[in-house]
């Protein structure tokens, strides 16, 4: 699933260019995630018991599904006036 979001990121960055991508805060939101949610994953597949990394990693796989917030125009909205 990170790799997926990964070529998304990839392709939205080649599309729109640096200056572009950035002015977006939902990209760098998007960055942040499959970072965060690719890195916690080699650490788990690498046979490391953290609890912390697991937890993370739980919080990254959520933070995934709040992506889905930037669909919804009502949602999106909501999400703004509160940041």
């Amino acid at each position: 699933m990170t790799t997926i979001y990964t070529a998304d990121i990839v392709i939205r960055f080649l599309g729109l260019g640096w200056a572009s991508f950035k002015a977006n805060g939902w990209n760098l939101f998007d960055c942040f995630v499959v970072v965060g949610g690719g890195g916690t994953t080699i650490i788990a597949l690498g046979g490391f018991r953290i609890s912390a990394a697991q937890q993370l990693q739980k919080l990254f796989l959520v933070l995934i599904a709040f992506k889905l917030v930037q669909k919804s125009n009502s949602l999106n909205q909501l999400f703004k006036t509160a940041v």
